[in-house]
């Protein structure tokens, strides 16, 4: 037999690489990764030799190559074709990272909204400051949520989830002259904010100070939550401008409708005396 310091038996060889040795019988059987030489008993030998090679197609599985690839890899071996599967594979591996960094943001951000929707009170409002926030917008739509409506939805679901993967749920907003009218449900469009680090977007949400307010059960309450806020503007003689955005904070928790929470945020200034 050759020098002993260099060769292992499967089961030495397997543990050294942090593999079972079935893998090495299966790869031996499928002509993938061979030992060096067998003894007269039919035991398989390594030599440290080989750890190299099998470091190789260790890291090719990890990158996801199938075992067919690798043996075709394999029968004709080379730099370039090296090079265009390590290209190739990284810019898989880049994708899946981008994956896993959206679904990591989806659930973010469902736990965000979560952990809000436990602490709101009905009717409840407040000042609060927020950044520049760029939004998708829909369609137009009317708000008696009609077949027209739904269509609409359906399409800027569709168009949201193209452009970012996986996507949290969208709101609607509504004219904040409309709610100072008590025209409480004549919505303009869906609505969604843009992906961190994205250009997509067709408006932006400026920074500045808003007023933030909950309604707690079904829709039919947030005529009572917009006429605690037009009251509220009144008596501390506020304006309200531009939109107000609704959303929905705890649809995939929710086991009652009675517990769903809408967050509202609009747009207010000191009225003109």
């Amino acid at each position: 037999m050759k020098n002993k310091k260099f060769i292992y038996t499967t089961g030495q060889f397997a543990k050294l690489n942090g593999i079972n040795k079935r893998t090495l019988h299966y790869y031996d059987e499928i002509g993938l990764f061979s030992p060096e030489f067998k003894g007269e008993n039919g035991y398989r030998y390594y030599t440290c030799f080989q750890m190299v090679q099998l470091e190789l197609i260790i890291a090719f599985r990890k990158m996801g190559l199938s075992i067919e690839e690798i043996l075709r890899y394999q029968q004709k071996p080379s730099d370039d074709s090296f090079s265009e599967l390590i290209v190739e594979k990284k810019q898989l591996i880049d994708k899946s990272i981008q994956e896993l960094l959206n679904t990591k943001s989806f659930l973010e951000q469902k736990s965000a909204k979560l952990s809000l929707s436990l602490t709101a009170e009905h009717g409840k409002i407040e000042a609060i400051t927020l950044p520049e926030q760029r939004i998708m917008l829909s369609n137009p739509i009317t708000g008696a949520y009609d077949d027209n409506d739904f269509a609409v939805a359906g399409d800027f679901s569709l168009r949201l989830k193209s452009a970012f993967g996986l996507y949290d749920n969208f709101g609607s907003r509504i004219l904040a002259k409309r709610i100072m009218d008590k025209d409480y449900y004549h919505y303009e469009c869906f609505f969604a904010y843009s992906m961190q680090n994205r250009e997509l977007y067709d408006e932006v949400i400026p920074a500045g100070t808003y007023l933030r307010t909950f309604c707690v059960g079904g829709w039919e309450k947030l005529g009572e939550v917009y006429r605690m806020v037009c009251d509220f503007a009144e008596k501390n003689n506020l304006e309200l401008i531009g939109y107000a955005y609704e959303e929905g904070l705890n649809e995939m928790s929710l086991q009652n409708r009675d517990n769903y929470v809408t967050m509202i945020t609009i747009g207010y200034r000191l009225a003109s005396n």
